[in-house]
């Protein structure tokens, strides 16, 4: 695009932030007391949007502009960099053609996912007519809304006015000037533009309208609205119920080049499953991989390093930020921090709906169950002892409100089962902030979490395979992060003992040792591998010297059954040091440091527990998936195919373990170009995991769309 003459636009009168006055969401009118405008300076809060109008500072009186002269106020800079994403450009386009009406539309989703950016680019291609006016306003709260309508009146020669008059004389003056647009930004908090919004006894105890700033938005003319908001009830109220677009993650193409973009350097073939890697883990969100991107490119850190960083310090990563000069300043822009105002308004608008988040917030993300989603809401709920069927419309409502910000999607199966997904950032960020805001509930949630999994688990049995399917992923989830929410008492107490036993019985007393591995695993469950790995060298080396490498009662008496028995209690503990240390190298990318160790533990585990032991089978598994993952397809090969026949034997071919394998060994077989005997493969597993599993479960769906692509590519 030709770049503008910097007269079109008017870089001034930068916005607050949206938290500007602790609740920037609530309508001010009729509410007493202080507050503070954008350059700090105290007005009262008693006129509502008239009274912030009338108290934000004083511009220079102009001349009243012609009608028809064409203005353009826009307060961010072009993204230069902006990445295209054809699809919603092209329903932007197709909803809102340059036409002689009057047209609106929105752009909802969630927060950090591209809707301002979106906007901002359409409406730099719309200064492309230089018959078109365009004007962005933050909508944020009334004082940002105030701020920037004030900018615009200065810009039509309208700056004498102030409060009502000032906001009807630009939605008059826009309206009746020639073609125009206008970006609400923001909108998120819809009750200031009247959706839901009634009236409230005043303290003079008559009953009062609010000021809705709906009022003041131009809807008529040759005229374009565009809002963007992260409340998707704007659809169906604000704009038509088929004028909004629905802005999600990008797709796989799109962060890529993102990522690339924002990191100044394109990713290179040696960097892309990395890469892929590292899109993965930000879940292709926008927001996230910008800032990641922006990290790499400041500190000229590998991929594969950061890679690295988010595994050892996950949160403290994802809470950086990076100045970005096309949004907002002063408002968070951490992956971490971005969704707080929306889950407080949450908290404040439905207590149940705030409830179900936190809880499920420690189960898997995907695939979630509605009887998981229910029992959140109803637990420990008062009102959840009536009707069967209040209780479940008021689940409903709750989840319905969850689905409009976008903390929730809905999966429907094709036996009309109800199941749910939530953005993996999102559960991150609503652990996050439990452990910084409100630890205790941190455990409380996730202690509800596991005992609401306890009480849906199904029985153990063969023929309930496909039920518990549904919940072993969500019951494994539970349990780890209740453990870790743990940690941080456990901590303290691991420490103390470990202390006192290397006081009272000597560093290389067994019971020592063992206190040692349980620290370790505690500082290994909180991230802490900087400390968990030198305290796993060690204690590898301990029981390498005081237990020996099959344990001393192994050697003297191997022949006797009773040997035999002391080995198998003792020697798991060195092996499972060795294969813990190896796990922790391999998470980190060391892969030519796990490697010995993990045919280490391969071979003690099959001298000690046989070649059908289930943790033999997981060794070869573990060192075949280290082999893979160095391009090594060769030698991860047969070693595949072992594991498969092994699996097939010990638990049979319809077992979830059995698939996987399968599945796994399918991906060796096209990585090695043998593409005909992975799709043979594969349509065994498809057809076996529809049978085991159900045409709907994610295993499922994930050998379909590989096949799929397979067949078509």
């Amino acid at each position: 695009m030709d770049p503008l003459p910097s007269r079109d636009l008017d870089m001034e009168g930068q916005p607050g932030t949206a938290n500007q006055f602790g609740d920037g969401n609530r309508m001010f009118a009729n509410l007493g007391g202080s507050q503070k405008n954008i350059e700090g300076s105290s007005y009262e809060s008693g006129g509502g949007v008239m009274n912030i109008v009338n108290n934000i500072n004083r511009v220079s009186a102009e001349e009243t502009a012609p009608s028809s002269q064409v203005s353009r106020v826009i307060p961010l800079p072009r993204n230069e960099d902006m990445v295209d994403r054809t699809h919603i450009f092209a329903r932007l386009d197709a909803l809102l053609p340059p036409k002689s009406d009057y047209q609106s539309a929105a752009l909802s989703g969630l927060g950090g996912s591209g809707k301002t950016q979106v906007a901002l680019q359409y409406a730099y291609n719309r200064c492309r007519d230089p018959a078109c006016s365009v004007f962005w306003v933050h909508a944020d709260n009334e004082t940002t809304f105030a701020q920037d309508y004030k900018s615009i009146a200065k810009r039509l020669g309208l700056a004498k006015l102030d409060g009502e008059k000032l906001l009807t004389a630009v939605r008059e003056r826009i309206e009746s000037g020639p073609p125009w647009l206008l970006v609400l930004d923001n909108a998120d908090d819809l009750a200031l533009f009247g959706v839901g919004l009634a009236s409230h006894n005043t303290s003079s105890g008559r009953p009062e309208e609010l000021t809705s700033l709906y009022n003041y938005v131009p809807s008529s003319g040759t005229g374009t609205v565009l809002w963007t908001s992260r409340d998707e009830r704007i659809v169906g109220t604000l704009v038509g119920s088929r004028r909004g677009i629905q802005v999600g993650p990008m797709s796989p193409a799109e962060a890529k080049i993102l990522l690339g973009t924002s990191r100044n350097e394109e990713v290179a073939s040696k960097d892309a499953v990395d890469a892929e890697k590292l899109l993965q883990e930000l879940q292709w969100l926008p927001l996230a991989i910008s800032q990641a991107g922006a990290y790499l490119r400041r500190t000229s850190t590998p991929i594969t390093d950061y890679l690295s960083k988010l595994a050892e310090e996950r949160w403290q990563t994802l809470k950086e930020t990076e100045f970005d000069r096309h949004r907002r300043p002063n408002v968070p822009n951490s992956v971490l921090e971005t969704w707080n105002i929306s889950i407080e308004r949450i908290q404040r608008e439905n207590k149940m709906a705030y409830r179900i988040m936190h809880i499920i917030a420690y189960v898997n993300n995907q695939d979630i169950p509605f009887e998981i989603i229910t029992a959140a809401g109803l637990f420990g709920d008062e009102g959840g002892v009536g009707d069967p069927r209040q209780n479940k419309d008021r689940v409903v409502k709750a989840v319905t409100r969850l689905k409009e910000f976008s903390f929730l999607g809905f999966l429907r199966g094709v036996d009309n089962t109800r199941s749910y997904e939530m953005h993996k950032l999102v559960q991150e960020a609503t652990r996050y902030g439990l452990s910084i805001r409100n630890p205790e509930k941190e455990v409380y949630f996730s202690g509800i979490a596991l005992q609401i999994m306890a009480e849906l688990f199904p029985e153990r049995k063969r023929e309930a395979w496909a039920e518990c399917e549904r919940y072993i992923a969500h019951a494994v989830q539970v349990d780890y992060l209740y453990d870790r929410g743990r940690w941080r008492e456990k901590e303290p107490v691991d420490q103390r003992a470990y202390d006192l036993r290397r006081a009272v019985l000597g560093e290389k007393h067994p019971d020592t040792i063992r206190s040692m591995a349980d620290l370790a695993t505690t500082y290994n469950a909180q991230g802490r591998y900087a400390e968990a790995e030198p305290m796993n060298i060690n204690i590898l080396e301990l029981r390498r010297e005081v237990l020996g490498e099959k344990h001393p009662d192994t050697i003297w008496n191997q022949n006797t059954r009773a040997a035999a028995g002391s080995a198998r209690r003792e020697t798991p503990d060195t092996i499972g040091s060795m294969a813990d240390l190896a796990a922790t190298y391999r998470m980190q990318g060391r892969y030519t440091e796990a490697e010995p160790m993990k045919i280490k533990a391969l071979e003690l585990r099959r001298e000690v527990l046989g070649e059908k032991h289930p943790d033999t089978i997981w060794s070869i598994a573990s060192l075949a998936a280290t082999y893979h993952a160095q391009g090594r397809y060769t030698e991860a090969e047969p070693m595949k195919i072992k594991v498969l026949e092994l699996w097939r034997e010990v638990l049979g071919e319809k077992h979830p373990d059995s698939l996987q394998t399968m599945h796994d060994l399918v991906i060796t077989w096209n990585s090695r170009g043998r593409r005909d005997d992975a799709i043979g493969l594969m349509n065994n597993c498809l057809r076996l995991r529809q049978t085991v599993l159900g045409p709907e479960h994610p295993f499922t769906k994930q050998s379909a769309q590989t096949l799929n692509r397979w067949k078509n590519g």
